[in-house]
This record gives C-alpha cells, structure tokens and sequence, in this order.
C-alpha cells in the first residue's frame, strides 16, 4: 500500500487487506492493526488530504468496511469490533427521479480517541463519536454520540454517560 501512495505509520500491522481504492487517499498512525478483509474505499479525485486517516494503536477487527467519499476520521487507541460499515455518505432521493442519477450527500463522519465500537455496528454520515464512548454490538448510528456516552440499539440511542461530574 505504501507503494501506492498510502501513508503507514510504522509498527502497522496489516492482515490479507482487500486492496484499497485510492490509496493515495488513506492514513494510517503508528502501530494500526488491520485484520483479515478489512475494506478501506477511498472514492474520488485526488485531494490534498487523505478521505481515511485511521489514528495510533487503533484496531479494526475482520471484515469491516470503510467507505469515504469526503472524510471519515478515526481517532487513537480505538477499537473497532468485526463486520462494521462506517461511511460519510449516502445517496440522495426524489421522487420520480432515478435513484442511480442522484448525487451522493456528504458529512464528514469521526471518530474521537479511545472509543469502543462493538461488532456489526453501523456508523452513518455525517456522525461525530466523542472520546471515551461506546457503541454496543448490532447498532444503527444516525446521530452524534456525546463524550464517554454509551449507545445501542437500531436506531442507537443513548444509554448511559461515564463522564465523572
């Protein structure tokens, strides 16, 4: 990957990745680990910053896919569960309007550090996940999670709030 372009920290370790769409496009911190079938889809012309920057220490576990058209950022010391889809984008819908003729729609989606996303979870555009959260196993995230927040559930919804006050 690093011979295409993609910036790899050092100490990364990266298992049987599917090969990356627009590598030029993808950031990885020192020490990122990558299991087996892991999906990075970086869509789009060329930018001056990378659509995927995945930050130090962080783990994302067997076939999990990442899909960004404009940005999906992920903090340090995450770690990301099996089978998850985190994206920025989705398609646009009017009525009487071919659907495969539409734009995307676009939001960056985040990711802060030291967040815990179980497995088989689903992040939306346009989502921000603070520091210190969690996202239970088989969740649909639409919305913002707050910092140290817990949330699951399809859609997720707020559970309950580790933050010391």
């Amino acid at each position: 990957m690093r011979l295409a372009g993609a910036q790899i920290g050092r100490g990364c370790r990266i298992e049987s990745i599917q090969w990356p769409r627009n590598p030029w496009d993808i950031e990885l911190g020192d020490g990122v680990a990558l299991d087996r079938d892991v999906v990075l889809l970086a869509t789009g012309s060329r930018t001056t910053q990378p659509r995927i920057c995945i930050g130090s220490r962080t783990y994302i576990n067997r076939w999990t896919m990442i899909d960004a058209s404009l940005c999906v950022s992920i903090g340090a010391d995450v770690m990301i569960g099996p089978s998850c889809y985190i994206t920025d984008h989705d398609h646009s819908t009017q009525p009487g309007e071919p659907l495969s003729l539409l734009p995307l729609v676009e939001a960056p989606t985040s990711i802060g550090d030291n967040v815990w996303v179980g497995a088989n979870v689903t992040i939306l555009r346009g989502v921000r996940i603070g520091r210190d959260a969690v996202v239970g196993a088989g969740s649909v995230v639409t919305r913002d999670v707050g910092e140290g927040e817990r949330f699951a559930g399809v859609p997720a919804r707020r559970l309950s709030s580790s933050q010391v006050r």
